[in-house]
């Protein structure tokens, strides 16, 4: 439940002051009416590969009981070490960039306890969850300064990468920019009896382009950056063993575009995209990633000579060309007993689409001098819902882009299946469950979803985070 902030809470404000004014507020050219590109001198000076990967803490329960295990996390301002000989103010879950991942369990509820200590309105969102719609992160279900909501997860999903993020109405993109995101997975007794590769052999890698002045400040220039981040630290390296790892790659950049591959031409076997486990392995020598798709992949190094450097990088393109990181295959200390088994999560049982509604939602942009992004002619309005699919009902849903832009939609609380892609059949690791799928420029995509587990209002929206925050986002309600 939300808190009202109370006098001594407000009179914290002092506290954070600083600390708030060191990070450039400027909302977008949308929001704001002005350039966002203030503050920035583009000065920072960064050497590829010259530090290590830093694998971000693991948060550990405040307490647990029979059923529930419960987190107590602060929205706060903090700095960090990124740029080398320079102090980076930023926002974080408990001060942190990126966040603690929170590591949780099937069937086993999380309650995480949070408290907004910074000077602006906070919603976070479980991104990828099934959960009730009070706890979803809705835009506009804000918690005030110096208030706390208890948020509550049913951890009915299967074995998956997930992250949590900011989700503020109009100001998303300049929220996770600072610093508002953290991991959070989800186990289960079906991934672990598959033996793929765990504990230190299974690495998170959250990417994130950003922009630093010359005094180490990442002042916000509308979600375009020059610096590639992984895990908050600029083009690190990483010592591996010569054995297979699992690396839970998440795109969390505002509105880069990925397309990852290794230095040497080895494939990467992936095993899981952002809805679970896929049917089985697929290899690929390119993993593409839009805004907030993930892609878990096993990377073996036995195959590469120990003493050997191998560089993960991102093809050319707008704004996601460059290296990434860099592997360092150092000898083998540990018998490598894990394995990627030719069944993962077994055949895609295709929802039953017969007689099923059908709806079209068209993205656009408006002219003149509303120029903002749109779904059904719209931008996000409290008031509207675009879409009122029954509770256990299966829906058809196209999404037509008439805009020159990729979209990659993210739809909450429902994992779907794509049927289509420019009339086309997804192939790989599409052809699985999604929550976030690319619309491409002129483009269709058809997906079936079936709405089998809470009621109430959600939202999908454009996961590039200024076409979210400029309005290409609209509701949807659950109803019984």
């Amino acid at each position: 439940m939300s808190r009202i902030a109370t006098p001594r809470r407000l009179a914290a404000a002092a506290a954070t002051a600083a600390a708030l004014a060191a990070i450039p507020a400027t909302a977008t050219a949308w929001n704001s009416g002005g350039s966002s590109w203030g503050g920035y001198d583009g000065g920072a000076s960064v050497t590829a590969f010259a530090q290590p990967l830093k694998i971000p803490s693991v948060l550990q329960p405040s307490r647990t009981d029979a059923t529930t295990d419960y987190y107590n996390v602060s929205i706060q301002a903090g700095t960090a070490n990124i740029i080398p000989g320079k102090t980076t103010p930023i926002w974080g879950y408990n001060g942190q960039f990126p966040g603690p991942t929170i590591v949780a369990t099937k069937g086993r509820p999380v309650s995480v306890h949070m408290t907004n200590n910074l000077g602006e309105a906070m919603s976070t969102h479980l991104h990828g969850g099934h959960t009730p719609s009070i706890y979803d992160g809705l835009p506009n279900d804000l918690v005030a300064f110096g208030a706390s909501k208890d948020y509550n997860y049913p951890s009915t999903e299967s074995a998956r990468t997930m992250w949590y993020h900011d989700h503020a109405v109009d100001v998303t993109a300049r929220h996770v920019w600072n610093g508002l995101a953290g991991f959070y997975l989800i186990k289960d007794p079906q991934e672990a009896a598959l033996n793929l590769p765990s504990g230190n052999y299974d690495v998170p890698l959250m990417l994130m382009n950003r922009a630093f002045s010359s005094d180490g400040s990442m002042p916000y220039q509308d979600g375009s950056g020059d610096v590639m981040l992984v895990n908050g630290v600029p083009l690190p390296y990483f010592k591996v063993e010569a054995r297979k790892y699992r690396f839970r790659i998440l795109n969390a950049s505002n509105d880069d575009f990925y397309n990852l591959s290794l230095s040497n031409s080895q494939a990467m076997i992936q095993v899981a995209n952002e809805g679970g486990l896929l049917p089985s392995p697929v290899s690929r020598t390119a993993v593409s990633l839009t805004p907030a798709e993930r892609a878990d992949v096993v990377i073996d190094f036995s195959k590469v000579a120990v003493g050997t450097s191998i560089k993960l990088s991102s093809g050319s393109g707008w704004r996601s060309g460059g290296d990434v990181m860099r592997f360092d295959v150092v000898a083998r200390t540990s018998t490598d007993t894990s394995t990627v088994p030719s069944t993962l999560r077994g055949p895609m049982t295709p929802l039953n689409i017969s007689g099923a509604p059908t709806r079209t939602f068209t993205l656009d942009r408006g002219y003149g001098s509303d120029g903002r992004w749109q779904i059904n002619g719209h931008g996000y309005n409290t008031s509207i819902y675009d879409a009122q699919p029954k509770l256990g009902g299966t829906e058809v849903w196209t999404f037509q882009n008439n805009t020159g832009d990729d979209h990659p939609l993210h739809v909450h609380d429902v994992n779907f299946q794509v049927l289509s892609v420019n009339g086309s059949a997804p192939k790989g690791a599409d052809a699985s469950w999604k929550e976030t799928v690319n619309v491409p420029s002129r483009g269709t995509v058809k997906v079936a979803a079936r709405f089998d587990d809470h009621t109430g209002t959600y939202v999908f929206h454009c996961h590039r985070l200024e076409h979210e925050d400029n309005m290409m986002m609209t509701q949807f309600k659950v109803i019984p």
